[in-house]
C-alpha cells in the first residue's frame, strides 16, 4: 500500500508539473505578439509585404507563391516583355473600396482618441493619474493579441455551417468574410459613444476596446485583401499599398482634426469619429450586402455571382496548382 501511494504521488507530480509546463508554454506563446492570435505581426510593412495566409485553427502561416506559366510540355512560359497584367481586376475594384474605406476609418478613430485621450480624461473626468491612463491605452492592443490566441483553443471550427440550427448558423455568418469588417466598424460607432458618456469606467472600457477594434480590423482587412487577391501576389500587393495609403490618410486627418475639434468641445473628436464610422459602416455593409447577399459563405456566393455575371475567377494559389494537375 505505501508503495502504491509512493508512486500515486509520483503520477501526481509528474502530471502537475507537465499541467505547469504546459501552463507556462501558453503563456509565452499567449504574450509573444508575434505569435499571438492566428500567427499574426502587426506591422504596416509587413502587412504589405509579406502575403501570408493563415489556418482556420491558428496554425503557422504559410507564405504563398506566384505561379508560373508552363505549357503543354511543363516547360515555364516566360512572360513576354512589356507585357502587364492589370494591378487590381475590375471586379474586384468595389470590394477594394469598401476595404479602403474601412482602412481609412480604423486609423483615423483611432488617432483621434489616441490624440486626445489624455487631456478629456483630464478636462471631462477630472482623472490625473498618467500611468493608469497610459495602461488602459495600451491595454486593448494587447488583449486583442490575448483574444486572437484564446478563441481557436475554445471555439471548435470543424462544422458544416449548413448542419447548424437558425441562430448559429446566423452568427456563423455574421462572424465570417466579409462581415467581420462590418462588426468593427459598428463598434468604432459603439466605443466612440462610450467615450462621450459621463461614466468613467465606461469611457475607460470604451477606450480599452479601441485598441482592440484597431488591430481586429488591421488583421481582417489583410484577410479580405488575401482572398481577394485570388493568389495574385500583384493583387495582394496592390491592395495593401491602398489601405497603407488610407491609413496614412486617414491618421494625418486625424492628426489636424483632433486638436481643433477638441478646442470646440472635448467631446467633438468622438462625435465626429462616431458619424464617420456610422457612415463607413453603412456604405460597407450595404455594398457587400448587394453584392453577396446574405447567409452564404463568401467563396460560395462569390462564385454563385461569377456565374451569374459570367465572369471567370481563377485562383493563383500553388496549392490549388498542385491540386488540379
Amino acid at each position: 500500500t505505501g508503495k502504491t501511494g509512493g508512486s500515486g504521488g509520483t503520477g501526481r507530480s509528474k502530471k502537475t508539473g507537465r499541467s505547469g509546463r504546459s501552463a507556462l508554454t501558453a503563456l509565452s506563446q499567449m504574450t509573444a505578439l508575434s505569435q499571438a492570435g492566428q500567427h499574426f505581426r502587426h506591422h504596416f510593412a509587413c502587412q504589405a509585404v509579406l502575403p501570408e495566409i493563415i489556418g482556420a485553427r491558428g496554425g503557422e502561416g504559410v507564405l504563398r507563391e506566384e505561379v508560373d506559366a508552363v505549357d503543354e510540355n511543363g516547360s515555364v512560359v516566360e512572360a513576354p516583355v512589356g507585357s502587364k497584367k492589370a494591378s487590381i481586376p475590375k471586379d474586384v475594384r468595389l470590394p477594394a473600396f469598401f476595404i479602403v474605406m474601412n482602412s481609412f476609418c480604423n486609423t483615423c478613430a483611432y488617432i483621434l482618441e489616441y490624440a486626445t485621450f489624455a487631456i478629456f480624461f483630464k478636462q471631462v473626468h477630472n482623472w490625473n493619474n498618467a500611468t493608469f491612463a497610459g495602461l488602459t491605452q495600451m491595454a486593448g492592443d494587447v488583449l486583442g493579441a490575448i483574444v486572437m490566441q484564446v478563441i481557436p483553443l475554445v471555439m471548435n471550427n470543424d462544422y458544416d455551417p449548413d448542419e447548424l440550427g437558425c441562430f448559429r448558423r446566423y452568427c456563423h455568418y455574421l462572424l465570417s468574410k466579409p462581415y467581420t469588417l462590418s462588426i468593427t466598424l459598428s463598434t468604432w460607432v459603439l466605443f466612440n459613444l462610450g467615450m462621450v458618456s459621463p461614466s468613467l469606467p465606461v469611457a475607460i472600457t470604451a477606450q480599452i476596446f479601441m485598441g482592440t477594434t484597431f488591430v481586429y480590423s488591421c488583421k481582417w482587412s489583410t484577410d479580405m485583401n488575401l482572398y481577394y487577391s485570388l493568389g495574385d501576389s500583384q493583387v495582394f500587393l496592390s491592395l495593401q499599398v491602398l489601405c497603407r495609403n488610407a491609413d496614412a490618410i486617414g491618421g494625418s486627418i486625424a492628426g489636424v482634426l483632433a486638436t481643433w475639434l477638441f478646442s470646440i468641445d472635448p467631446a467633438a473628436p468622438f462625435i465626429f469619429g462616431t458619424g464617420m464610422a456610422c457612415l463607413i459602416f453603412i456604405m460597407y455593409t450595404l455594398g457587400f450586402c448587394s453584392r453577396l447577399g446574405f447567409g452564404a459563405d463568401i467563396e460560395r456566393a462569390e462564385d454563385m455571382r461569377s456565374r451569374r455575371l459570367g465572369l471567370t475567377r481563377v485562383s493563383a494559389w500553388k496549392s490549388d496548382a498542385k491540386d488540379s494537375s
